[in-house]
């Protein structure tokens, strides 16, 4: 009988986990229309970095509903999203100019989460609690990209700061998850109080009401003249 922490590579034949595949697989796509640089090839760009946010969706949503949730799926989504950060994130500073010093940052970050995770699953803990911060951090380094691809100097500018912080703040908080899992003792769980949910609401609808004010502006105005 097959142990439920084994890991098969017989999984990849699964659906979910061909489209965890598919999401690395779209990074060299992005990266030669990058290189183009034409208003066509920017959309083309966008229309392929919007397929790989909905494999990352569809590779959870479908394994939870087939019941397909496996030791190897649970290993390869987190890493697929690793593996497609830093490839478009080597692209975009060679193709977009993007910051070499916040890139090795970015990529030092997602490789050190690697390997530990690693060394937590050979301990058998493959389930970790929900990072906030880490949540929040990609939603901001996605915006962030997706600025650099489409030149939009205002989100540029301001994820850019937020990037910075949340990756802070989130690196610092996997660092305490791994180093506590790693003894041996109890991983601790953020206490997400109602007044966190209310500031984190009002702030995103804030950033999110004056970066479409911008966004129309500055790339929409573009395509419309």
């Amino acid at each position: 009988m097959r142990n439920k922490t084994e890991i098969s590579f017989r999984d990849l034949r699964l659906i979910p986990n061909l489209f965890s595949l598919l999401r690395i697989l779209l990074t060299p796509f992005i990266g030669y229309f990058l290189s183009i640089n034409t208003p066509r090839s920017i959309i083309v760009s966008v229309i392929f970095l919007a397929a790989a946010g909905i494999t990352d969706f569809l590779d959870g949503f479908l394994a939870r509903r087939l019941n397909q949730i496996t030791p190897l799926g649970i290993i390869l989504d987190p890493v697929a999203d690793k593996i497609f950060t830093i490839a478009l994130i080597v692209e975009l500073t060679y193709f977009r100019g993007f910051p070499i010093w916040l890139a090795i940052a970015i990529v030092a970050r997602d490789f050190l989460i690697m390997l530990a995770g690693l060394k937590i699953l050979k301990s058998r803990r493959i389930e970790l609690p929900s990072n906030l911060t880490g949540k929040y951090y990609f939603a901001t380094l996605s915006l962030l990209i997706f600025s650099y691809i489409v030149h939009f100097p205002f989100g540029e500018k301001i994820f850019f700061y937020i990037g910075i912080l949340l990756l802070i703040m989130s690196g610092l908080n996997y660092a305490r998850i791994f180093f506590v899992a790693r003894r041996g003792g109890q991983i601790p769980v953020f206490a997400d109080k109602p007044v966190y949910k209310y500031a984190r609401l009002l702030i995103t609808i804030l950033v999110v009401i004056l970066g479409l004010y911008m966004f129309y502006f500055e790339v929409v105005t573009g395509y419309i003249q």
